[in-house]
């Protein structure tokens, strides 16, 4: 997919992703290839959308080319509970002035792998990943992230949420990496977790690989239990425990949505996680 010079779509494009219900053992391949010439915008929503309870494997390949001053917001969304395993790997090439965000809202799934690579190869790029993440049961998700800062002058961001219920298991492993002539480098990155069962593991790897001197650079990561305080407080408003755990576990996963400017996709979005905090 191409998109022509200046040319800034007003609505999102949606591409959707629906299985079928014959797909014991199979494997899927596909490959995506995004260029976004100067000047152009695009919103891109990826949507899955399944249900199959049988095992199957999904490997996903996605490249990503923005010249000048394009801008790409690209979100993950898996709608349904499936025992399938994905794998996705993003690379992605920005050039002067373009701008990638990546919002990550993939609960529901068995196992789910993502590989992000983001090259910013000339000044005053920049790129964004978030993600907020919902895992019941036994489900294992996976955020694998390296940004590397190849030219002065660029910003990236990156904030990992997760909220681990059962036995389920979150995994993020963030690397920034900034060559020597990237000097005015100004990169952040965070992952938090909200651990409520006992049973549930999070792993976080946060990296910092820098040969320029001139930079800003800040990373880290937090995890734990639910506010107990915060939990007896809404009780004793007269709303029940689980109704509680469930209204602090929104607020803590929709900080992810703050900086989506399109209120439409916002609301779809809030609603998508509303619905994956229930359990559906």
């Amino acid at each position: 997919m191409e998109v022509a010079k200046n040319y800034k779509l007003k609505k999102p494009l949606i591409i959707y992703n629906y299985f079928s219900k014959n797909l014991k053992n199979k494997i899927l391949n596909n490959k995506n290839s995004i260029k976004l010439n100067s000047g152009s915008e695009l919103t891109l929503i990826d949507f899955n959308d399944g249900h199959e309870q049988s095992n199957f494997i999904k490997n996903t390949i996605d490249t990503i080319s923005l010249d000048e001053n394009a801008v790409l917001k690209n979100i993950l969304i898996q709608e349904s509970k499936s025992n399938g395993h994905f794998y996705k790997y993003i690379q992605g090439s920005l050039e002067g002035g373009s701008n990638y965000e990546n919002y990550i809202l993939s609960s529901g799934l068995k196992l789910n792998k993502i590989e992000i690579e983001i090259n910013l190869n000339k000044d005053n790029s920049s790129c964004s990943i978030y993600s907020a993440l919902n895992l019941l049961e036994d489900q294992h998700q996976e955020i694998k992230t390296r940004i590397n800062h190849n030219s002065p002058n660029c910003k990236s961001y990156q904030k990992i949420k997760n909220v681990l219920n059962d036995k389920s298991r979150g995994i993020y492993q963030g690397k920034i990496f900034v060559e020597k002539i990237a000097q005015k480098t100004d990169a952040y990155q965070l992952s938090k977790a909200l651990i409520l069962n006992d049973d549930a593991e999070f792993d976080a790897k946060p990296e910092l690989e820098i040969y320029a001197d001139d930079v800003k650079c800040s990373h880290g990561s937090t995890s734990g239990s639910i506010d107990s305080d915060a939990v007896h407080y809404l009780m004793t408003r007269g709303i029940l425990k689980k109704e509680a755990i469930r209204l602090l576990t929104n607020g803590f996963l929709n900080e992810i949505l703050e900086n989506i400017t399109i209120s439409e996709v916002k609301i779809f979005l809030e609603k998508i996680l509303e619905r994956q905090i229930n359990g559906h």
